[in-house]
């Protein structure tokens, strides 16, 4: 029997979502075939400082306290390990003849760290240059998807449905938004009239920082909301009678994409922001921390395959999708996020997750072909290790001809 193969998982990170990503990552652990692998928690605090440690598989341990992490092992990740080695994590351990360096050993990293620093490129872009296989969106395709205005025009260029949008860039220290000149520019940018509106950070995850304003003076506050978590943000009309509707995409081993069930979370507001999307029907302090993979994110209030949707609908929405997907060569369990107006029918693409809550996983349980949290986790790594190997053609200067230096 072969050996398992360690699967690090790394949540948690230097984003406003923070919390959630420790759930998900933690569910990801969870839903791992024990027969083929051996998850290893990776926690990344508040700071950007790296920890292992069995302790953190416990949710009720969150968050992490200074004395809870005399129990965990600070690491850091191994860059320039030989491609030939597996990749490894290191730890500095004490003994009686002083500090030694400890290898953690692993196969595949997951990157469960959901918005900042995680979702956006970066992380992906570090694996990428070390030659760490990991899972999930390669870095273009994690960086084009978080950046909202980016992943639209690229929507445009290929037909799809879009809202029209304002950015507008965060001010130089000493500068002010001015209401008259933002006044003009959202009558040429949206060509209705203005108000209501939605404004949005332009580079975080789905419903962060997400707000309604109904005038100049709430534009403005709104707008300087956002400036705290974004450098640039993003202004679309409200759309009436609004509901929202998501669905899972992702590529079979067989190389087809492949589209989940239809969701239409519930909101108690106009807007399905933060607050409701991950706290909804839980504890005042937020989701359950001590339940199994089938809770948490996915205890969120919705309608699976809601019977509303017309056949029309469906057939946009599954070939949207599939259209994002594909143009922006997504991988992994990605969600797609669509705005519609209930009475008239019209759909408009809303944005694209590549590491959307709990991966998703509710999603393809009710699909028409069902397929388990744990046969989705290893159709994951699979194909992580598929599009991490092989990444480079040849690199030495030899191979390209640009050779200066010769050897002596």
């Amino acid at each position: 029997m072969s050996e398992k193969k360690v699967i690090a998982v790394v949540f948690g990170g230097r984003s406003v979502e923070h919390d959630v990503s420790i759930l998900t990552g933690l569910q990801f652990i969870e839903a791992l075939d024990p027969t083929k692998y051996e998850g290893l928690p990776v926690y990344v605090d508040a700071l950007g400082q790296w920890w292992t440690g069995a302790a953190l598989r416990d949710r009720s341990k969150y968050p992490v306290s200074p004395s809870a992490q005399e129990g965990l092992q600070q690491v850091y990740l191994d860059l320039a390990a030989p491609a030939s080695n597996r990749p490894r994590l290191t730890t500095r351990e004490k003994s009686f003849l002083g500090e030694k360096t400890r290898v953690i050993e692993f196969d595949l990293i997951v990157p469960a760290i959901h918005g900042s620093n995680g979702e956006d490129g970066t992380l992906q872009g570090l694996l990428e240059f070390a030659g760490i296989p990991f899972s999930g969106c390669r870095t273009l395709g994690a960086a084009a998807t978080m950046n909202k205005e980016f992943a639209k025009a690229s929507a445009r260029q290929h037909r799809l449905n879009i809202l029209p949008e304002l950015t507008v860039e965060k001010p130089g220290k000493g500068n002010f938004l001015d209401p008259d000149a933002l006044s003009k520019e959202l009558t040429t940018a949206l060509s209705v009239d203005p108000f209501p509106l939605i404004v949005k950070p332009s580079n975080l995850g789905s419903s962060v920082g997400v707000s309604k304003t109904d005038d100049m003076d709430g534009l403005i506050a709104a707008l300087m909301a956002v400036f705290r978590l974004d450098k640039s943000a993003i202004i679309e009309p409200f759309v009436a009678n609004l509901v929202e509707y998501n669905i899972a995409v992702r590529r079979t081993p067989d190389g087809d994409i492949q589209t989940s069930a239809i969701e239409r979370p519930l909101s108690e507001t106009d807007v399905l922001d933060f607050k409701n999307k991950y706290l909804a029907g839980g504890a005042p302090g937020g989701p359950k921390l001590n339940t199994g993979p089938s809770e948490g994110m996915a205890s969120l209030n919705r309608v699976l395959n809601p019977p509303e949707l017309s056949e029309a609908q469906e057939v946009q929405i599954r070939s949207t999708s599939a259209s994002i997907f594909s143009a922006l060569n997504l991988a992994g369990s990605v969600r797609i996020d669509f705005l519609c107006d209930s009475k008239t029918g019209e759909l408009w693409f809303n944005e694209a997750n590549t590491v959307p809550g709990s991966f998703a996983y509710f999603l393809w349980e009710a699909a028409a072909e069902p397929l388990s949290f744990l046969s989705l986790t290893s159709d994951m790594i699979d194909e992580g290790f598929q599009l991490s190997s092989g990444r480079l053609g040849a690199t030495d200067a030899a191979s390209g001809g640009a050779t200066i230096f010769a050897e002596g």
